[in-house]
């Protein structure tokens, strides 16, 4: 496979790839030790343990009759373990993934002791499936356009933190479809009929027990999603599809 280096994550032991081999491209992203994860996707979906990170691009026109099977084929192929990856699946370009990533030390209100924050985000934005949620979708919208949101954290938190770290991270990407003027008839898209999240904790350093807006990890998890959605939300609106 070939691998060009992408981004420089400044949380220790982690690293993302572009990768371009003959079988497809996808982001990689890699720790030195496993990272407790929790997923939307179904590969490694839910609470789990993996040390790779998986989004994959495939054809507008995928549509496997075993998903599962063909993406635990397409792991084993590219030289990775099957159980030690979670994965995504995108039919937008991943080449033009969005990456922000901040860095914070001191005293967080909400927690005990000052302590440093690193959390990194990386989105793959595709909107030819753009909704509104609670609006009415045909069955027709359901197919892999996506927005495919990854975000590893320096820390340790809590299950009741990780499912607020899905909902903060929701809302930057509603809030960044408004700033980028995405409408579903009149109205603000909310995101599309396919996304998906990917929150991952490098299991060292400090318990989070909150990842709301309040908090200063969750302010981190907003403006990286924000700003990672904004660069490849950008970038989709420019290319000829």
């Amino acid at each position: 496979m070939l691998r060009m280096n992408r981004n420089k994550v400044p949380i220790t032991g982690v690293q993302m790839d572009l990768v371009n081999s003959k079988h497809g491209s996808y982001v990689l992203i890699r720790s030195d030790s496993p990272m407790r994860t929790m997923n939307s996707s179904p590969w490694g979906g839910g609470f789990g343990m993996h040390a790779a990170l998986m989004n994959r691009q495939v054809d507008k026109q995928y549509n496997e009759a075993d998903p599962l099977r063909e993406m635990y084929e397409f792991i084993l192929r590219e030289g990775l373990n099957p159980r030690g990856t979670a994965g995504m699946l995108t039919a937008a370009l991943v080449k033009d993934v969005g990456y922000s990533t901040l860095t914070w030390t001191g005293n967080d209100a909400t927690e005990t002791g000052a302590h440093t924050l690193h959390v990194s985000t990386w989105v793959t934005v595709g909107l030819g499936n753009k909704a509104r949620a609670g609006a009415e979708l045909p069955a027709a919208s359901l197919y892999p356009g996506t927005i495919n949101t990854i975000i590893v954290i320096e820390g340790q938190l809590t299950d009741a933190a990780m499912v607020n770290a899905v909902i903060t991270a929701t809302e930057a990407k509603a809030a960044a479809l408004q700033s980028l003027g995405i409408e579903v008839e009149g109205l603000p898209a909310t995101g599309t009929t396919t996304d998906a999240v990917l929150i991952a904790t490098t299991c060292r350093g400090h318990l989070y027990s909150y990842a709301g807006t309040a908090t200063v990890l969750g302010n981190m998890i907003g403006r990286t999603v924000y700003e990672a959605i904004m660069a490849s939300g950008q970038l989709y609106e420019k290319t000829p599809y």
